[in-house]
């Protein structure tokens, strides 16, 4: 991981550290790590964002996916895991699901995907219907970058703040899967969440049990179209899973 230059914001110690847990509340928002909002386009500017996220560390059942790289494209979006292998093109109803030990790939629509990944893991829907509360952004920088932060305020201890930028031209299959995942996981968050502009470079989750932890980190960011094509196709020596299970074993 190479060094990251936080916001002032992050580095002041002004907030409290002092924070309540919500394990079950929390457990499903880290699943909306891939889902993190990007709501405009701003044209056809070749980029590649790259993040990355750890979410095992909130969700035991997810270890065995790894660190997770999410790769965000002018054309689309592409996760990595040491167990799946996901891609989708701007203007597609579908994800493609790859195994890459096993090398089989499948097709699922954007609108089954979260309740597969439910499946899998184990994590069950938000039962609360608390909005949380959307407050007024803070302008900052992350990694050189001109950057806000949103605060999904959910009580006076427990929170998620949300940094993005908008220097980046914003992935319309990004905001798409977003609502996807928001709509399943914790339908409540869907509204203050949608109403959140910008490319994602920085979440940080804060409770009793993980205070200031980062869910979300920027690795880099290149204005270019460098294996975009590749990144956004199935590679070689795939083969059509017969069964969707198939994937996840």
């Amino acid at each position: 991981m190479s060094s990251r230059r936080l916001p002032a914001d992050y580095t002041n110690g002004r907030y409290n550290r002092s924070l309540r847990t919500r394990g079950s509340r929390f457990a499903r928002l880290a699943l909306l790590l891939l889902v993190i909002p990007a709501t405009r386009v701003n044209g056809a500017t070749a980029y590649h964002l790259q993040l990355q996220s750890s979410p095992s560390h909130v969700v035991p059942l997810l270890s065995r996916f790894g660190a997770i790289e999410i790769h965000v494209y002018d054309g689309g979006v592409r996760v990595e895991s040491m167990a799946l292998d996901s891609f989708s093109r701007n203007g597609s109803s579908t994800i493609t699901l790859m195994n890459p030990i096993a090398r089989l790939y499948t097709e699922v629509t954007i609108e089954e995907f979260p309740a597969l990944i439910a499946r899998m893991v184990g994590v069950r829907k938000s039962d609360s219907d608390a909005v949380p509360k959307l407050l007024a952004p803070v302008s900052g920088k992350v990694n050189g970058l001109n950057a806000r932060r949103y605060r999904l305020m959910y009580d006076a201890t427990e929170w998620m703040d949300i940094w993005t930028t908008t220097d980046v031209p914003e992935n319309p299959q990004l905001r798409k899967i977003i609502d996807a995942f928001v709509r399943h996981f914790s339908p409540a968050t869907a509204l203050p969440l949608a109403r959140i502009p910008g490319n994602p470079v920085y979440v940080e989750l804060n409770t009793e049990a993980h205070p200031k932890f980062p869910l979300l980190q920027m690795r880099s960011l290149r204005f270019d179209a460098s294996g975009e094509q590749k990144a956004l196709s199935v590679g070689k020596w795939y083969f059509k899973a017969p069964l969707i299970d198939a994937i996840f074993r």
